[in-house]
């Protein structure tokens, strides 16, 4: 496993920010036609998987189901946290059931001796209320489970449950939602600790 690189989610921000900007744009410029909005997608926090196939294009879905596609898939979480654009202090625990056979990580990141186990520290920045990470599949990952528990400033905050399974034929076709997966999109998220006044 390897964290997916910064860059790369900076850059597919930035891609998908000058392509809201650009409809936008070509919204505002039709004087005749009233602007009808979109219903807004609810923001919420997922598991998700991202493929790249072999056309090079990059697929995102919602699911917990990992295909074990060798530097093509990814998984990660999306948390939704509110708020103004902010740095927050993150502490990410991935756990697999298996040990992985190597784990590719940076400075910030403490892997277990039985590599089941990696916990990144570090000050991500939330971005229009959202925070997310992932990391990529490798030759070696095992299959079974995978959990990340996700603490920010110190408190829990969520739990993300996959399942990793073996592609044999490494199919960059392969359809996530369409594996078998014993706890299909188990995400859960904690309640956030309530705030008592003083009486």
């Amino acid at each position: 496993m390897h964290p997916l690189p910064r860059w790369l989610v900076a850059t597919s921000s930035a891609l998908l920010l000058a392509a809201a900007s650009s409809a936008a744009l070509a919204q505002s410029t039709t004087p005749t036609t009233p602007v009808q909005k979109p219903a807004a997608k609810p923001v919420r926090s997922i598991p998700y998987v991202s493929i790249t196939g072999e056309d090079g294009k990059q697929r995102h879905y919602e699911t917990n189901a990992i295909p074990l596609l060798f530097h093509r898939a990814c998984f990660g979480w999306r948390m939704y946290l509110g708020g103004p654009n902010r740095v927050v202090s993150l502490k990410e625990v991935l756990t697999t059931s298996q040990p992985a056979e190597q784990v590719i990580a940076g400075p910030e990141t403490e892997v277990s001796a039985d590599k089941t186990k990696a916990t990144t520290r570090m000050l991500e920045t939330v971005q229009d209320g959202v925070l997310q990470r992932s990391w990529c599949i490798i030759p070696g990952d095992p299959p079974g489970t995978y959990t990340y528990d996700v603490s920010i400033d110190g408190e829990p905050r969520g739990e993300f449950v996959f399942c990793a399974i073996e592609v044999p034929d490494q199919n960059p076709n392969t359809d996530p939602r369409e594996l078998s997966c014993p706890n299909k999109f188990n995400a859960v998220e904690r309640a956030q600790p309530q705030i008592r006044k003083a009486s």
